[in-house]
């Protein structure tokens, strides 16, 4: 049995392929097994273990790779995995969930573009596993993500009524969402309570803002995008290998304007890149990879074959 796991912010998808090639799947919430963070409790990984037996029902385990949202440098990843492989006694192997994009769209190479509740850009290289730009965080950064959407249209906003240029769509649809009366209303309502469930809340409005024709929600998308693709040429140019770059998570998915301006930035940065968005789920991925590991494995574990004496051809 192979078992991938995508391990996101609020969901966790487990799936198990049987000897069969039956895929078995469950979507559950992850405080279902996580207290706090990932390494918030050093039960957490022998919850997860727990649902993955409780789901291969009685089929014995086998290979194991997980995509964690939280496991940003290699040493987070090699310590969640020693956790899970002492709690399912197989070989276990963790990444960032963001690594499962690649292989997920049936690419060898390539960058991962996630952008939902947060954004990052991961790549790896034959030298380091995990090249990453972005991900600093909603109140700090995460260009495009859903609060961060949000927060830039605020700031644009507050300089618009600081040049004195009058009212803009987006500030009325915002002010209404938030129930303030004006502009700087929103200060108050955003910073009193910086929460991040709803500072996100308020994303569709940005979007829903520029097809109306409000410019400056227009421009946060634009800028959001350049970011975007300047993360993208940042991992690239830290020796990041391949030229797929694969978008996934809510809002590229979503919104079509941002997806259509990232690409778009990527064309004239990278023009050999090849942009797509992820139409299968990344926990797929997470089984590629599983597969691939235990490929090699099986080839490496294999005894040199003895050669057998022939005669020489005749001539």
């Amino acid at each position: 049995m192979t078992v991938g796991i995508d391990i996101g912010g609020t969901k966790t998808h487990i799936a198990l392929r049987d000897p069969q090639g039956t895929v078995h799947e469950r979507v559950l919430p992850s405080d279902r097994w996580r207290r706090g963070g990932l390494f918030g409790d050093p039960e957490n990984a022998e919850r997860l273990v727990s649902e993955v037996l409780a789901l291969g029902d009685g089929i014995d385990g086998g290979r194991m790779v997980v995509g964690a949202h939280g496991c940003d440098t290699p040493e987070h990843c090699q310590r969640f995995a020693q956790q899970l492989r002492s709690a399912y006694r197989q070989p276990a192997t963790v990444v960032n969930d963001a690594q499962l994009l690649v292989p997920a769209s049936g690419q060898n190479s390539g960058l991962a573009v996630i952008v939902g509740t947060g954004s990052i850009v991961v790549g790896s290289s034959p030298s380091e596993a995990m090249l990453i730009a972005g991900g600093h965080g909603w109140l700090l950064g995460d260009p495009g993500s859903a609060p961060g959407i949000v927060r830039e249209a605020v700031k644009k906003l507050l300089q618009r009524r600081d040049e004195t240029q009058g009212d803009d769509l987006l500030g009325q649809r915002l002010m209404q969402h938030f129930d303030v009366s004006d502009v700087t209303g929103l200060i108050y309502a955003l910073s009193v309570a910086p929460e991040i469930g709803r500072w996100a809340s308020a994303a569709p409005l940005v979007f829903e803002a520029a097809d109306d024709g409000s410019a400056t929600a227009a421009a946060v998308i634009e800028e959001a995008a350049s970011e975007l693709a300047s993360n993208v040429l940042n991992v690239r140019q830290q020796g990041a290998i391949g030229s797929a770059i694969v978008c996934a998570g809510g809002v590229i998915t979503n919104q079509p304007q941002l997806y259509s301006a990232l690409k778009a930035r990527i064309a004239v940065l990278w023009p050999e890149a090849a942009t797509e968005l992820l139409t299968d789920p990344p926990v797929v991925g997470a089984l590629r990879l599983a597969d691939d590991e235990e490929s090699r494995h099986t080839t490496t574990a294999q005894p040199p074959q003895t050669p057998i004496d022939r005669p020489s051809p005749i001539t």
